[in-house]
């Protein structure tokens, strides 16, 4: 009886991670952006480029607050209502970048999204987290995913899904 529950929560627990297919696409999507990214960092002004991980440290802490507040239940988010949160701070984040402010401007807003997004990707890839990718460092530090989803990857992850168990079928 406890060999069935124990494969049952194994089951479970597959399901929650992210298959192949999706897991390679993060990984290199992420190390696309990364790549495309650290170049800029050696041609802008070492302020710029300083301001640029304060905001992605800044991003770090705000994920954190934002997984809390799912993780918990604190507020009421749906995984698609909290994705589309999640993902227009980064939006915001990287419009912000291109104006004129002090804190986000002049690139520096843009710069933090870009290598935010990139590492998630990467991390969610390797630790194979389904959901929200924006997620995955947080996740890191609580030890568990946040249960938003993706708006890219959720859709592809449960077509693989169906797709792998069509065929074992």
């Amino acid at each position: 009886m406890t060999t069935g529950s124990v494969d049952s929560q194994a089951l479970v627990q597959q399901s929650r991670k992210a298959l192949p297919m999706g897991r390679a696409l993060r990984v290199m999507l992420g190390l696309v952006l990364i790549v495309y990214t650290v170049p800029v960092y050696f041609r802008v002004p070492i302020r710029l480029a300083v301001g640029a991980w304060l905001l992605v440290l800044g991003l770090i802490g705000i994920y954190s607050l934002i997984h809390i507040v799912v993780s918990r239940r604190i507020v009421a988010f749906g995984p698609f209502l909290g994705a589309i949160v999640a993902n227009g701070l980064l939006v915001a984040l990287y419009v912000a970048g291109a104006s004129g402010l002090p804190i986000f401007g002049h690139g520096k807003g843009q710069l933090a999204a870009v290598i935010f997004l990139g590492v998630s990707l990467v991390v969610a890839g390797v630790r194979a987290a389904p959901g929200c990718e924006l997620m995955a460092i947080p996740g890191i530090f609580f030890g568990k995913q946040a249960e938003l989803a993706c708006l890219i990857f959720s859709p592809l992850d449960k077509l693989e899904r169906k797709w792998r168990s069509k065929r074992s079928v």
